[in-house]
């Protein structure tokens, strides 16, 4: 399995970083991925995080995206919409996961993705919805996973390891996480 979390300036960090780490413990092969020119991208928090790949470069397989929050990050992603969009558009025609935490939900209602769907999404990014905005932590509707916000990070990163492996795979890591 192999996921990617595609990154722009002002991502959160916690959001992006902690799920990659979930996963990748699961044996989620997991690749952050920039969506500018450069490997480097800069977080919300001014943290500078070299990414694997340039997104116009990334070639392999993918079974599940995901896109991190962060106000300035999500506004960077949909500035960008005419680079994320035919990749998302295709991951969801083939169902694929689609996978996005706190602000960043707003860029699948912008897209048109959770029209009648059940998502969650950090309050006030819910705009023009024409889906059904609950207020749980993560909220699995098909083959989208949402989250609310960053306090709900690892059990993001958990439901989309299930999603992607299986159920016993994400217990044991949970199991790991809450006794370390």
């Amino acid at each position: 399995m192999n996921a990617i979390i595609l990154l722009a300036d002002g991502f959160e960090d916690i959001e992006a970083l902690a799920t990659r780490d979930v996963l990748i413990r699961g044996g989620v092969t997991t690749f952050l991925v920039s969506i500018n020119d450069s490997y480097i991208v800069k977080s919300s928090h001014g943290l500078d995080i070299k990414c694997d790949y340039l997104l116009k470069d990334y070639k392999n397989e993918i079974d599940a995206i995901i896109l991190p929050g962060g106000k300035r990050g999500v506004d960077n992603l949909l500035n960008a919409k005419n680079v994320i969009k035919p990749i998302l558009d295709k991951a969801n025609k083939e169902n694929k996961l689609i996978c996005a935490i706190c602000a960043a939900p707003s860029i699948f209602i912008n897209f048109g993705y959770l029209d009648n769907h059940d998502f969650t999404c950090y309050t006030g990014f819910e705009k023009n919805h024409k889906g059904n905005k609950l207020n749980d932590g993560v909220v699995i509707s098909k083959n989208i996973i949402t989250s609310k916000s960053m306090y709900y990070s690892n059990d993001f990163g958990l439901a989309i390891l299930e999603k992607l492996t299986s159920k016993e795979n994400k217990d044991k890591i949970e199991r790991q996480i809450k006794s370390s």
